[in-house]
């Protein structure tokens, strides 16, 4: 059986007794069964290793004993981030989920010109909140031990300006195939792509305006979550993080 992954809140040291939550509590005693003496794997998602855990079970409160500290070789090499026009929120989650999989380092999500619903600051911790949630969860399949960062921009041009890569992809039809704008080695790369309707017209011209170059996926359309996921995963590929 598949050790189970569980994301806490706490610093980790060695022989430390972590508390779980109650919903971990829950899922471990109840839906896998797990008798005390299992064994966890452990996570807090902001440093790069592991922890074998033991289970201890006192009536319902189960908390874990640290055993052991491994580094993990799980996190991409290659800085990168996504860079996305606020979509459908189940087509943003899907997005966080398989990105967070693959080895995104950033999300970005902004209020683009055809955002359906855009996102309101009274509902913006929220919502920041569901979004991790979906990344923890993701990590936790994953194997990944670093949580993605995910932050949210009122704007296409605040999303730009905050973005710390060295060159950003705007994934277009009207652009040049994706692989072969990468035929260098990458240290950090975004990937901007809109919503449902796409980036407008003056969004566009405003990206390329701050030094986007137009990449294409090829001939087929993707869905905005698609896409995205699948040019991290081109992109990743191409700088050998796949192999």
């Amino acid at each position: 059986m598949r050790i189970p992954r569980v994301h806490v809140e706490s610093e980790l040291m060695a022989s430390a007794v972590i508390a779980l939550a109650q919903s971990q509590s829950h899922y471990l005693k109840n839906v896998l069964r797990l008798p005390a003496g299992a064994r966890l794997i452990l996570f807090n998602g902001t440093e790069a290793f592991d922890c074998l855990a033991e289970l201890i079970v006192d009536g319902k409160k189960l908390s874990a004993r640290i055993t052991a500290i491994t580094p993990v070789q799980t996190e991409s090499p290659l800085n990168c981030e996504i860079i996305q026009g606020l979509g459908r929120s189940d087509h943003m989650d899907w997005m966080i989920q398989k990105t967070t999989e693959l080895g995104v380092t950033r999300i970005r999500l902004f209020n683009a010109e055809r955002t359906q619903s855009p996102l309101k600051t009274v509902k913006l911790e929220k919502k920041l909140q569901h979004w991790r949630s979906v990344a923890i969860s993701a990590c936790e399949q994953s194997g990944r031990a670093l949580l993605p960062e995910i932050l949210f921009h009122s704007s296409l041009d605040q999303a730009m300006s905050a973005s710390a890569v060295d060159r950003v992809l705007l994934l277009d039809f009207e652009g040049e195939p994706l692989p072969s704008l990468l035929n260098q080695p990458q240290q950090s790369i975004g990937i901007l792509l809109g919503p449902e309707g796409g980036l407008n017209p003056d969004e566009i011209e405003r990206a390329q305006a701050a030094g986007c170059k137009r990449a294409s996926l090829g001939p087929r359309v993707l869905r905005t979550e698609t896409a995205a996921t699948s040019a991290l995963a081109i992109v990743q590929a191409l700088a050998g993080d796949l192999s």
